[in-house]
């Protein structure tokens, strides 16, 4: 007996050790690691090229600049036209699906790139760099710059100054909508688990009870009596699971105990016994490694997709708290610039007046009244729009510090220049590998493959094998322990195959078909994400040049209206004269002018700081700049997140 168990035993663990993990959430490396492209994605393609084709040989040179070229099998034979389609990118000549996916990771993207490089995108990062390291021109003459960082443009009881990195800080650490982004790799994660959860085995037990009291036929098969009454007791229990082959095996125990006055069943009472272990294997529909671990795969590149998403909405949200950050810093430099123009206004009407009756008709007064509460009115909207920028930091920072109604906020952070754009050797390939644009459509276009590798294999025929081996025994009375010893012996085999094939197109056969369209599409949606982020790298890119350009033109721009201003006026402090009205009306322009020029220089200066936390965030590397990371972490609640973190530098 002890035999029996001991065998029942090494049955439940060989069944364990067919299944995966049963670890609950995401590990390190469930993941795939971010950024995780083949450096050599990015360098030059120097195969010659024949239209659209590339001849069988070209395409093996060109893969073996690819690690584990060993894994992939392009001969001669699977590509007997002695042409390799690069359009279409054609991965029919690999085993797996596996291997298909991680040549079309590789291949796909860098027939883009040359693709667009051919159409000349990417192209501006050469002026980005003939520019980036000029230094922006000095603030010296910008009075408004110290009342923009000083705390007496409100009437506020308390001032608190921020850097932008210290914005940035306070984003990472209280944004709700950062940490909103990051839970959502997390929540992918969760079917990572749920796909090998399916191979975690499971105890599983029934019973049943049956009473039957019918007529005799034959009072002599009931032993004389007119009822013919049996009373069955059946239970079953014991382990079974999902194997990675696809098959699933199962180790049960079953006892059956009847009782009954049948005369054909000796004796009347009696309990049976049975131990089963069965394997059913798929050999076509749903069998092998591969398709039984392309769930797992899949769900995999999803969480990788969400990590991408994460990094992506957390960029966007940076740039517009950097870009929220000088808007305030614009918004108070305009509202100092205006109440100082809105002084001006009031001392020249007020000089006037004081000389009406003498040199100074009704016209020049009115006039001169009129501009300047014109200037006043646009000094109380220019505090408006100073108020809601702080709202507005406020809102996307989440900090407790800029919330209070009492506190003004003071951007301490000069614009005096933007921080390092560009290392020496950056090119545009390098995009490539930042954007997570990019990444997320590669990988969905893997796990389209996938998707379309297990649609072809649940289109095929249901061939199953199935195999039992089983002992049985019994025993007269309700004994369990002597039914089960009986079974030595008692033991039979089965084998057998379970056949089954539609006859016709079935619902199988038409979802593998929108797979297949899919996969089309999904190709093209990364050629499509790979254009438009060069699009956009060379659009941020020449805003960026602009900005630089703009900022040195509004200055040269500036002092020639601070020169303007200054002749009229020492002409104006000379006196009125015969020419008041038009002399006065110099002077308001050359203000008007002046406040323009401020307004231009300063907006100029915040919009270069803003194009280049742009520019970075078209190459990917908005983080970066800021030396943040994307690390799993868990929350106050114990919950998986994705946070950022500092990766130990600063941008």
């Amino acid at each position: 007996m002890s035999g029996k168990y001991m065998a029942a035993a090494a049955a439940l663990a060989f069944v364990a050790g067919c299944t995966g993990e049963g670890s609950i959430g995401l590990s390190p490396g469930d993941v795939p690691g971010i950024r995780a492209m083949n450096p050599s994605v990015g360098e030059e393609l120097d195969a010659n090229r024949d239209g659209v084709f590339m001849n069988a040989s070209q395409a093996r040179t060109r893969l073996d600049s690819f690690p584990g070229n060993g894994e992939f099998d392009l001969s001669s034979e699977d590509l007997s036209n002695g042409q390799w389609p690069v359009d279409t990118i054609t991965y029919k000549a690999f085993r797996n699906t596996s291997d298909r996916a991680i040549y079309i990771r590789r291949a796909l993207g860098r027939y883009a790139l040359i693709e667009a490089r051919e159409r000349g995108l990417g192209t501006s990062l050469n002026g980005v760099r003939r520019v980036a390291h000029i230094s922006a021109p000095s603030t010296a003459g910008e009075w408004w710059v110290r009342s923009a960082h000083r705390g007496d443009l409100l009437p506020r009881q308390r001032a608190q100054k921020i850097s932008l990195p210290d914005i940035i800080n306070a984003t990472v650490r209280n944004s709700f909508q950062i940490a909103a982004f990051g839970d959502l790799p997390a929540i992918r994660g969760t079917a990572i688990q749920e796909a090998r959860g399916r191979f975690v085995p499971e105890i599983f037990a029934d019973a049943s009870i049956e009473r039957r009291d019918e007529f005799a036929t034959s009072p002599a098969s009931a032993g004389g009596a007119t009822r013919l009454t049996t009373d069955e007791d059946d239970v079953e229990f014991g382990v079974r699971s999902r194997l990675q082959t696809g098959g699933e095996i199962s180790l049960s125990q079953r006892f059956t105990t009847t009782d009954t006055n049948d005369t054909a069943f000796i004796p009347g009472e009696q309990t049976v016994s049975q131990t089963a272990l069965t394997y059913v294997q798929p050999l076509l529909r749903g069998g092998g490694f591969t398709y039984t671990d392309s769930t797992r795969r899949i769900a995999n590149m999803d969480t990788q997709i969400a990590v991408e998403e994460f990094h992506r909405q957390a960029s966007a949200h940076l740039l517009e708290v950097e870009r929220a950050y000088w808007n305030l810093y614009v918004a108070r430099s305009v509202y100092a610039q205006r109440r100082h123009l809105a002084g001006h206004g009031a001392q020249i009407a007020k000089q006037i007046g004081n000389r009406e009756g003498i040199d100074a008709d009704p016209v020049l007064i009115n006039r001169a009244r009129s501009l300047a509460s014109q200037w006043r009115a646009d000094m109380v909207r220019a505090k408006a729009a100073m108020e809601n920028a702080e709202f507005r930091l406020a809102a996307l920072v989440n900090d407790k510090r800029l919330g209070p109604a009492d506190v003004e906020v003071l951007p301490t952070s000069a614009p005096n220049g933007a921080l390092h754009l560009l290392s020496t050797n950056d090119t545009i390939e390098a995009v490539f590998i930042h954007r997570p644009e990019i990444q997320q459509a590669i990988l969905q276009y893997e796990a389209a493959l996938l998707r379309e590798g297990m649609a072809a294999n649940e289109s095929l025929p249901e061939l199953d094998l199935v195999l039992e081996a089983r002992s049985e025994g019994g025993t007269g009375g309700r004994s369990l322990g002597d039914a089960f010893d009986d079974q030595s012996g008692n033991v039979g085999t089965l084998v057998g195959l379970k056949f089954s094939v539609p006859l016709g197109f079935d619902e199988r056969d038409a979802r593998y078909h929108r797979r297949r369209i899919e996969t089309v599409q999904q190709e093209r949606q990364v050629m499509s994400a790979i254009s438009t982020v060069l699009l956009e790298v060379d659009v941020s890119a020449n805003e960026y040049i602009v900005a630089c350009n703009d900022l040195v033109a509004q200055r040269r721009a500036l002092e020639a209206a601070q020169a303007d201003t200054n002749a009229i006026q020492a002409r104006w402090d000379e006196g009125i004269g015969d020419a008041g009205i038009e002399l006065l009306s110099a002077l308001l322009t050359s203000y008007q002018n002046l406040q323009a020029s401020e307004q231009a220089v300063a907006t100029a200066r915040a919009t270069r700081e803003i194009s280049a936390a742009n520019l970075a965030r078209a190459r990917g590397l908005l983080l970066d700049r800021w030396g943040l990371s994307m690390n799993l972490t868990r929350d106050i609640r114990g919950e998986q997140t994705y946070q950022l973190a500092r990766s130990g530098r600063d941008g």
